[in-house]
């Protein structure tokens, strides 16, 4: 097989999700994007990119079941709101305000800060409007994405700014 494409992550911790839920010292091989080969030793091929993990864990994507990505530039904001507070008064207009170019911002800083932390699937609870940039963004990034826009039909508590239907 061609090592182009091939890569070899050396001398780890890996902790395995199989059934006995193994935990040991080795190698683990990917081969285009695809994990080919874990042991305890693999000998690197010819051209293979090999890369140390001594000192480190090897451990499968991490995965997120619930994540605001639209949220994520609004950290820290008002934290000491209670609950329907927070979203009232800040949450939902602020959500309301973003354009397009501001949702694939809050996008990429989410999705990126997941994948640095080996998050590498996501379920996200969407946003009322610009829900196109928010799956461009993750298509683009390369995470496996799951989610849709969200709707909020009731005007005395979202507010006619950002009022949705069903239908759009």
């Amino acid at each position: 097989m061609s090592t182009q494409n091939s890569q070899l992550i050396s001398g780890g911790l890996i902790v395995t999700m199989n059934d006995e839920r193994d935990v040991f010292f080795g190698d683990l091989r990917i081969e285009q994007g695809k994990i080919t080969a874990i042991a305890s030793q693999l000998k690197p091929r010819p051209g293979e990119i090999v890369t140390s993990a001594r000192g480190n864990f090897i451990l499968p994507g991490l995965i997120q079941c619930h994540t605001h990505v639209c949220q994520s530039l609004f950290r820290g904001l008002a934290d000491d709101l209670s609950l329907l507070d927070w979203l009232t008064k800040k949450i939902w207009p602020f959500e309301a305000a973003h354009n397009s170019s501001s949702m694939k911002a809050s996008t990429q800083y989410a999705l990126v800060e997941m994948q640095l932390l080996g998050t590498t699937s996501i379920l996200d609870m969407g946003s009322t409007r610009h829900g196109h940039s928010i799956f461009e963004t993750a298509h683009h990034l390369g995470m496996r994405f799951w989610g849709g826009n969200c709707w909020a039909d009731l005007k005395e508590r979202s507010g006619p700014i950002y009022l949705d239907t069903a239908s759009t």
